[in-house]
């Protein structure tokens, strides 16, 4: 593309570093973000942030894409950097970020009843009955 002449733009970014997070491309993905901003001059969107988020779980680096969230995004992370998050908590058994995610996303997403059972599961492969039956009773008092 840019040997044609053409220059990406920011949804050409959200592909590329889609596919760079379905693959477990860390530092090509990393790199790309990075080129993104300084070769031209793209700011991230949450989009851009996402998929960072989403790379970063999927490999079972949750403190880097928990930072990803808390310290380097320039605005308040929506549902989808919080729900890729949650996701790779579940996936990877964390449970003090999982719980922030899960808080996080009852309040940004009222009535997603996936949120609720990711933060279930979190519980209960830990082995964590009372809490995931909490959560179950928030979920059910929400009417999910």
């Amino acid at each position: 593309m840019v040997r044609s002449g053409t220059s990406p733009d920011s949804i050409t970014f959200v592909v590329i570093l889609s596919v760079c997070a379905h693959l477990s491309l860390v530092k090509d993905e990393e790199r790309l973000f990075w080129l993104m901003r300084k070769k031209y001059g793209i700011d991230p969107r949450i989009e851009h942030y996402a998929c960072m988020v989403n790379l970063y779980g999927s490999v079972g680096l949750i403190d880097e894409a928990f930072n990803m969230i808390v310290e380097r995004m320039e605005f308040e992370a929506r549902p989808t950097a919080w729900g890729a998050m949650l996701y790779a908590c579940s996936v990877h058994g964390n449970i003090q970020i999982g719980e922030i995610a899960g808080q996080k996303l009852f309040e940004l997403e009222l009535d997603n009843q996936h949120n609720f059972e990711l933060l279930m599961k979190i519980y209960s492969d830990a082995g964590r009955a009372e809490d995931a039956e909490r959560v179950r009773k928030l979920m059910l008092d929400r009417g999910l």
